[in-house]
């Protein structure tokens, strides 16, 4: 198959690995230096649970090429996607799935299809990956051999658009779970994302600083941003979530190992180390949260309200850490590891799908 994708940070990374190893023809675009990596050395990862070393070599183009593609994978930040509409709008290729957080999934999939002029599939997934990418080389956190969670915006995948994905990663290992909502599996991903984010500024991007009572306010904080998302109408996926918050077992195992892991390391690798370095990001993210509390004003969230108003603004969020030197870290919030730890995302993922699994077990 012929495989394009836009971007290829931590994240894209191993998505075209993947895709590669799968026998894919591949071409990414990728502009400015890292593009100039890629096209000297090839896409050199290292695959920190495996102890392995891989080298890719995708085709690499700067800008979009005037060719057909069964396939557009486009990995980027949801605030980045936005600017990359018109290029997958004019992209002759079928299929576009757009991966990433990205609260704003049904503005975008109209904005695509209005600049298209002509129909396309458009898709949303979410990749569990972590990591950071060096001058030379992408340090790659997963589980196995990779996952991601796609489907539409309010439908699952027809069998003709699952035969072809599967086609894509044929034979790597790499695990495809398919959504019926994607538009409500982000938003609650989003609800669970960003108390985690206002206590990591709330602490100055250190979680050992979070004690007890910060943790409950924070699982006590994204309960209320699924009530949102329920009194808006929109589904609560994966189906069945709301729920989770309800169970004192469930609740009571969340909140320890949310604890133990605002002690650790894993804590700044899942969450501040990204807070830290995309505050562009985050503040978009939240705008695009607070979009939809103002739709329903009546809506009661004391403890979000609470947790957003502890964290510093955001213009001084932006004059701490933008002129800070960078760590090249990417990753997204979220993901599930099979064995039933979470490494993947955010921190509140990573528990949520600990204990997730244990209940389906």
């Amino acid at each position: 198959m012929k495989i394009l994708v836009y971007g290829c940070g931590v994240i894209g990374s191993l998505l075209v690995h993947t895709l590669c190893r799968a026998g894919n023809e591949v071409t990414v675009v990728s502009k400015g230096k890292w593009g100039d990596v890629l096209r000297k050395n090839g896409l050199q990862i290292h695959h920190q649970l495996q102890h392995t070393d891989t080298v890719d070599h995708p085709r690499v183009a700067g800008s979009l090429p005037e060719e057909s593609f069964d396939i557009v994978f486009s990995v980027m930040q949801g605030c980045q996607q936005e600017t990359v509409l018109p290029e997958l709008a004019r992209a002759d290729a079928p299929v576009v799935v757009l991966v990433g957080n990205n609260p704003q999934a049904a503005q975008m999939e109209r904005t695509l299809q209005e600049m298209a002029g002509v129909p396309k599939t458009v898709l949303f997934g979410f990749q569990a990956t972590a990591g950071v990418r060096d001058t030379g080389s992408v340090n790659c956190l997963h589980v196995g051999k990779g996952s991601m969670t796609v489907g539409g915006l309010h439908r699952e995948c027809t069998q003709q658009e699952k035969r072809l994905l599967l086609q894509a990663f044929q034979g790597t290992g790499y695990r495809l779970t398919f959504e019926d909502d994607m538009e409500g599996w982000l938003y609650c991903h989003a609800a669970f994302i960003l108390p985690i984010v206002y206590i990591s500024y709330q602490c100055g991007c250190d979680l050992r600083r979070a004690d007890s009572r910060m943790i409950e306010s924070l699982i006590n904080a994204a309960e209320e941003g699924y009530g949102l998302i329920a009194v808006s109408g929109r589904k609560i996926r994966p189906a069945g979530d709301a729920e989770y918050f309800q169970s004192r077992p469930k609740r009571a195992a969340l909140r320890a190992v949310l604890y133990a892991m605002g002690k650790t390391r894993l804590g700044e690798l899942a969450a501040t180390d990204h807070c830290r370095n995309a505050v562009t990001e985050m503040e978009w993210l939240d705008a695009a949260f607070e979009a939809l509390r103002r739709e329903y004003p009546n809506h009661p969230m004391p403890e979000w309200n609470r947790l957003r108003r502890k964290m510093p603004a955001w213009e001084e969020l932006h004059s701490i850490y933008d002129a800070a030197p960078k760590q090249r870290t990417e990753k997204p919030f979220g993901g599930k590891l099979l064995a039933g730890i979470l490494i993947a995302g955010t921190a509140a993922a990573v528990c949520y799908g600990i204990c997730k699994r244990k209940d389906r077990s």
